[in-house]
């Protein structure tokens, strides 16, 4: 039985110190230019599905999804969001914590945590070896277009770590 156990938390562990070994985001690698980032994604199709926000890229994980390239047309950085209508603060409430398990489960503890009252946001940080995440549940009724609509969000960056 111990053994059982020994090689499970062997494999838990190769496999949790594997994916923050991964020098960028999910399937794609930091530095990557455009051209080959779109046919790695053209690649993971089945993976994506449309986007809902009207300039989101494609969506993963259930979230509008962003990429970002510097001068050179390399990839630097990857912007994942979720909004939500103030009617459904449950809902926002529910997908955040849903979000910050799998984060957890993925990469381990936070590196930071804040938990701001006032302005109603959560903020939770890890930084990898290779990349820096950073998790913000913002639930702070904000008005957001010309109808009154309100929302809250939950957005995830993904960047390059950088040297310290």
């Amino acid at each position: 039985m111990k053994t059982i156990i020994t090689l499970f938390s062997l494999i838990i562990l190769t496999t949790a110190s594997q994916a923050q070994d991964f020098n960028g985001w999910e399937f794609l690698f930091w530095k990557t230019n455009k051209d080959s980032v779109e046919k790695v994604i053209a690649e993971n199709k089945n993976k994506l599905s449309d986007a809902n926000a009207l300039d989101a890229q494609f969506k993963f994980q259930g979230m509008n999804t962003w990429l970002f390239y510097d001068a050179q047309n390399k990839l630097i950085k990857v912007l994942q969001r979720n909004t939500f209508s103030v009617i459904h603060h449950k809902e926002a409430k529910d997908f955040f914590v849903s979000f910050k398990d799998l984060l957890i489960k993925k990469y381990g503890k936070p590196n930071q945590y804040k938990k701001d009252k006032k302005d109603s946001l959560v903020t939770m940080t890890w930084k990898l070896k290779f990349t820096t995440i950073a998790l913000e549940y913002d639930y702070k009724y904000k008005i957001i277009d010309e109808f009154g609509a309100g929302s809250y969000w939950i957005d995830v960056v993904f960047e390059p770590a950088k040297p310290d």
